[in-house]
């Protein structure tokens, strides 16, 4: 299956070639070095071998040109060739073009959530909306797209900067590129305004830590309180897992019955789904199978360890992991990226080595060594996990905790 970066780095030959993804979708190399996205399927009617173009890397996206596959899928099972319905539409909108104004930045939006809003978590859909409405529709939404120049972001994005919310320009900014490479690939404007946006001229949004408690007698609290969550089971079972394997919220949503290893006891999660684009070993304790073999009857059919309720050929949402906490009442106390700050504060305090701690937590190491060894410190990492797992369970049944570390080497 293809990546983003695996297409940069397709390198250009003497003749055409390909590189297959999924489902009919390839890229195909040409000497010259473009690489265009085609898509193989077979006629509705003749059953012939007909290739659709979907568009040129990178204007067209990967995850564009998998939705456009998807959407020509679509139309054969209606029986309508892709081909003919491109050449269609592009006669209408030709017919069209003299008389029909251009496209609205405000139409695009509308046109771009629409499309996206299932494979978007509800309160993560409904957020997009409110922002892009109260902070970028008052500025550019009535403006044709190909009248919407850099400066015209730029004005307004930094009325956000001016208003001290720079976060919220930060994310404004996020969203309208992503807009507008929709808009791009599918023939609606010509270009970007945002993709080539400096960032130096803008304000940096500072960083701040996650909420996070290493009070042990809060932290039970916490615990106790994730089993008895009454939301959707696998956003429930995420929750309790999390504490055991202090994952980036994304890196957990997305585990797949493919990356666990029973035999091995270990989830070896792969490069192009860590932040760093390095894999890593988390070696299941028997609390993590406990959670593992809880989930099989319930998501074993499918891919992924915790499906999202709306489908099961997507995980759970990540943005759907912070709300859980709020809504338990931990909201400013602990956030789910917190128990990474939680586990390796404690695990720091109660003697276990530096090095280790931070394989386990995936973080920058210097060192070729260090950056390409996933298996680091497995020994002792297995020996830590199991140690921090029993005394996760030690502050939830409320009895007598030992220092995990002369717990660990008792």
């Amino acid at each position: 299956m293809l990546t983003d970066a695996k297409i940069r780095k397709l390198v250009t030959r003497t003749k055409v070639y390909k590189e297959s993804d999924e489902n009919g979708l390839y890229v195909e190399v040409r000497p010259s070095g473009k690489k265009f996205f085609r898509y193989r399927y077979r006629h509705p009617q003749t059953k012939k071998e007909q290739v659709l173009t979907l568009g040129q890397y990178p204007t067209v996206g990967l995850a564009v040109a998998r939705s456009m596959r998807d959407d020509a899928r679509a139309l054969i099972v209606q029986g309508i060739d892709p081909n003919q319905h491109k050449k269609e539409v592009k006669i209408k909108q030709q017919n069209k073009e003299d008389s029909v104004p251009s496209m609205t930045f405000s139409q695009l939006f509308e046109e771009w959530h629409n499309h996206n809003e299932k494979s978007l978590v509800y309160n993560y859909s409904k957020d997009i909306r409110e922002r892009i409405e109260k902070h970028l529709l008052p500025h550019i939404g009535s403006k044709a797209l190909d009248d919407i120049k850099p400066k015209d972001m730029i004005r307004a994005l930094k009325t956000l900067e001016q208003a001290g919310i720079l976060e919220t320009m930060r994310r404004i900014k996020q969203y309208a590129n992503r807009i507008f490479k929709y808009g791009v690939g599918y023939g609606y404007c010509e270009t970007n305004p945002v993709a080539n946006l400096p960032d130096d001229i803008f304000q940096k949004v500072e960083k701040g830590n996650f909420a996070h408690t290493t009070d042990p007698k809060i932290l039970a609290q916490i615990l106790k309180a994730l089993e008895i969550y009454t939301g959707d089971i696998c956003t429930a079972k995420a929750l309790q897992l999390q504490p055991y394997v202090f994952l980036r919220s994304k890196e957990l949503a997305g585990i797949k019955w493919s990356e666990i290893d029973l035999d091995a006891g270990m989830i070896e999660i792969p490069a192009e789904r860590m932040k760093k684009k390095r894999p890593h070993l988390v070696p299941i304790t028997k609390q993590i199978l406990s959670i593992i073999e809880y989930m099989r009857p319930l998501s074993a059919d499918c891919d992924f360890l915790f499906p999202s309720p709306r489908t099961k050929t997507r995980p759970i949402g990540e943005q759907t992991l912070n709300p859980a906490l709020h809504r338990l009442g931990f909201k400013g106390i602990q956030t789910f990226h917190g128990f990474r700050h939680t586990a390796s504060t404690l695990l720091n305090e109660m003697g276990f080595i530096g090095d280790v701690i931070e394989k386990q937590l995936a973080h920058e190491q210097k060192g070729v060594r260090a950056v390409y060894n996933k298996a680091q410190y497995l020994p002792q990492r297995k020996q830590m996990m199991q140690a921090w797992a029993n005394y996760l369970d030690g502050l939830k049944s409320g009895g007598e905790v030992l220092s995990i570390h002369k717990h660990a080497s008792g």
